[in-house]
């Protein structure tokens, strides 16, 4: 993270003011989102939200301690897969490790969003970052910005947040 720093110039003390003001650009819940511009992984378009289900969209990077987030979604997907689809969206260049572990995941349903235009639209800055949609395209929930002290521990709580939401 120290790189990260560098890089775009954010004092790490800062990091929680610098949060609080990004948040302000989070879709509020209650309010219709799109989700136009996701695309399979050849590209063709995919479209959401699902008409039968909830469609959950979880936004992941190849720096987001992939691996652990992927068996908490793989956790959530086997416990709710009757009233959530789990669509994993991923933002980057994936390398052969994030290839073979999107492999193992069985019913999870992978995405792109190569122009970022719903990665913008939702604000899902800071990933990984989870939504949580209702068949109309109504935002139910969102995760807060995480920036990079979230654990896995703290990803089990948020799982468990949105259980709750779903009744179980």
């Amino acid at each position: 993270m120290e790189i990260y720093f560098r890089i775009t110039g954010i004092n790490p003390q800062e990091w929680t003011p610098f949060l609080l003001l990004t948040a302000q650009n989070d879709p509020k819940v209650g309010s219709i989102v799109s989700l136009e511009g996701l695309t399979d992984w050849q590209g063709k378009p995919f479209k959401l939200p699902f008409p039968d289900k909830e469609t959950a969209l979880l936004f992941v990077c190849g720096r987001c301690g992939l691996e652990e987030i992927l068996n908490l979604a793989q956790v959530f997907h086997n416990r709710y897969y009757q009233k959530v689809r789990l669509c994993v969206v991923y933002i980057g260049e994936a390398d052969a490790e994030a290839y073979a572990l999107m492999q193992r995941a069985r019913g999870l349903i992978f995405l792109r969003d190569s122009q970022l235009k719903v990665f913008e639209r939702l604000n899902a800055l800071y990933m990984p970052r989870f939504y949580l949609i209702s068949h109309d395209g109504m935002l139910r929930y969102l995760s807060p910005l995480t920036g990079y002290l979230w654990r896995p521990e703290r990803w089990e709580e948020e799982f468990e947040r949105i259980s709750q939401l779903l009744g179980r």
